[in-house]
C-alpha cells in the first residue's frame, strides 16, 4: 500500500506541475527554429496533458511528417479521425494526410482507400487538384498507369493554373507515364519552367539523365539542385547515390548519400534498396560481415525484392553459408523466374553443397533463359569436369568459345579437359591459342605436352 500511494502521489505532482500552454508554446518554438526533436518531445508532454486535443495531435502529425516516422504520423491520424467521426473538415484532412503518410511507407491500396474517401465526402465546390494528383501518384505506384495518366491529366485541369506547384508535380506524373525519353524531357523541361522551385521535377530529371540519357554531368548539376531546393527528400539522396556508385564509380561518396537517405527518411520502403546498395558496396570492399547487418536491414523492409534476395545470396555464399544463400537465390527465383543470372548464381551455390545433379539443372535453366551468354556454358562445362564428365564438359567449354567468352579461360579449362581422354594434339591446339591471348603462365604445360 505504501508503494501505491508514493507513486500515486508521484503521479499527481508531476501532473500538477506541467503546463500545457508553456509546453506548446515551447514546442512550437522549437519546431520554427527546425529542431523537431526537442519540438516533439514538448509536444509528447501536452498531449499527456491534454490527450482529447485534435490540434496538438495535428501538430504532431506536421513533426512526424518532417521527420519521417510515417508509422507515428499515421497513429496520431487515426487518433484525430477518431475524435472526429463526423465527416468535418478536420477528420477529412486526416483521411487525405493518411493517405499521403501511407504512400511514404508503400501502403498503397490503403491510401487508396483513404484518398477515395475524401474526394467523395469533400466539398466539391473546393479544389481538388491536390487531391487528385495523390491518387494519381498512388494508381502509378499500383502499376494502374492509363487510370494514373487520367487523374495527372484530371489534376491540370481542375487546378486550372492556380497552383504552380501542382501543375509541375502533374507534368512530372506525365513525364514518368511517357514512351519516350525525348518526351519525358520535354515534359520534365516545362515542369521547371512553370516550377523552377520543384525539387521533385529536378530529381526527376536527374533520374532521366542518369538512367535513359547517360548524362552523368547533368544528372549531378539537377541532383544537387534538388536537395538544395528540398533537403529532406530521401529519393534523391537515393538517387544521387545511385549516380556516384554507378555512373561516375565513387562508392565512398554514394555511401554518404545512402546514409543520408536512411537519416532523412528511416521508415520509407526505397530503404531495401539503400541498405541493399550499402551492402554491396561493402561486399565488394571485402567487409563481409558488416555487408551482411545492411542485407539483413535491407530484408526488413522488402523481402519480396528480387535483386536484393539475389546479391544477399551472392554474400551468404562468400560467407560460405550455403543453404542460407540459398533460401535467398530460391526468394529471387520465386519472385522473378525469368532471370538467368538467378539460376547460375543458384548452379554455383548448389555446386558449392556438392548437390550437383541438382546444380546442372540451375545452370540448364540459366542457359534455356539466355542462349547467347556464355558464361552459363562455361559454368555447366566446369561443373561437369568436377564430375569427371569429360565428354560432357567440353560439350558445354565448347558452347562457350562460340560465344566467345573468356576464350583465354576457356580454352584453357576445354584443353585440360581433352588431356583427360587422352585428346592431347587437340588440348595443345586450345593450349596455344590460349597462350597468344596472353595466357603465359601456360607455357610449361605447353613445352611439357606439345612438343
Amino acid at each position: 500500500m505504501k508503494t501505491q500511494l508514493v507513486i500515486f502521489t508521484v503521479l499527481i505532482f508531476l501532473i500538477s506541475c506541467g503546463n500545457p500552454i508553456q509546453d506548446k508554446k515551447n514546442a512550437e518554438r522549437f519546431f520554427e527554429d527546425k529542431n523537431y526533436e526537442k519540438s516533439l518531445l514538448e509536444i509528447n508532454k501536452v498531449i499527456d496533458a491534454e490527450p482529447d486535443s485534435i490540434s496538438h495531435y495535428a501538430f504532431r502529425v506536421m513533426i512526424y511528417d518532417l521527420m519521417g516516422k510515417y508509422k507515428e504520423e499515421i497513429s496520431d491520424l487515426n487518433k484525430i479521425i477518431e475524435l472526429n467521426k463526423d465527416k468535418n473538415s478536420k477528420s477529412l484532412h486526416a483521411h487525405h494526410q493518411r493517405a499521403v503518410a501511407q504512400i511514404q511507407l508503400g501502403l498503397y491500396n490503403e491510401a487508396l482507400l483513404d484518398i477515395d474517401y475524401f474526394i467523395e465526402n469533400r466539398d466539391t465546390v473546393e479544389n481538388l487538384a491536390e487531391a487528385y494528383l495523390n491518387k494519381a501518384s498512388i494508381l502509378y505506384k499500383l502499376n494502374d498507369f492509363q487510370k494514373a495518366r487520367e487523374f495527372y491529366t484530371l489534376t491540370i485541369k481542375e487546378n486550372n493554373g492556380k497552383e504552380k506547384a501542382i501543375e509541375s508535380q502533374a507534368l512530372v506524373g506525365l513525364a514518368n507515364l511517357s514512351k519516350s525519353s525525348k518526351e519525358s524531357l520535354n515534359l520534365l523541361n516545362k515542369a521547371i519552367e512553370i516550377d523552377d522551385k520543384s525539387a521533385i521535377a529536378y530529381g526527376a530529371r536527374a533520374a532521366l539523365y542518369m538512367d535513359d540519357l547517360g548524362k552523368a554531368d547533368k544528372a549531378y548539376n539537377d541532383s544537387k539542385k534538388a536537395i538544395s531546393l528540398n533537403p529532406n527528400d530521401a529519393t534523391i539522396y537515393f538517387n544521387m547515390g545511385q549516380l556516384f556508385l554507378n555512373y561516375l564509380n565513387k562508392p565512398d561518396s554514394a555511401v554518404l548519400y545512402f546514409e543520408k537517405a536512411i537519416r532523412v527518411s528511416p521508415q520509407s520502403p526505397i530503404n531495401d534498396g539503400v541498405y541493399m546498395n550499402l551492402g554491396c558496396i561493402k561486399h565488394r570492399a571485402g567487409k563481409l560481415d558488416s555487408a551482411l547487418v545492411d542485407f539483413q536491414k535491407a530484408e526488413t523492409f522488402n523481402s519480396k525484392n528480387d535483386l536484393l534476395m539475389y546479391n544477399f545470396a551472392l554474400l551468404l555464399s562468400d560467407l560460405t553459408k550455403n543453404k542460407e544463400a540459398l533460401q535467398k537465390i530460391n526468394n529471387a527465383i520465386s519472385v522473378n523466374p525469368n532471370d538467368a543470372d538467378y539460376f547460375d548464381t543458384k548452379g554455383t551455390i548448389l555446386a558449392n553443397l556438392n548437390s550437383f545433379k541438382e546444380a546442372e539443372i540451375a545452370y540448364k535453366n540459366a542457359i534455356k533463359l539466355n542462349p547467347k551468354f556464355g558464361g552459363y556454358s562455361y559454368n555447366l562445362g566446369y561443373l561437369y569436369g568436377e564430375e569427371n564428365n569429360h565428354e560432357q564438359s567440353i560439350k558445354y567449354y565448347d558452347k562457350a568459345v562460340q560465344l566467345n567468352y573468356d576464350l583465354e579461360a576457356t580454352l584453357v579449362n576445354r584443353a585440360l579437359q581433352k588431356m583427360k581422354i587422352n585428346k592431347t594434339s587437340d588440348a595443345c591446339v586450345d593450349l596455344k591459342r590460349a597462350y597468344k591471348l596472353g595466357r603465359t603462365d601456360i607455357k610449361p604445360l605447353i613445352d611439357k605436352r606439345c612438343n
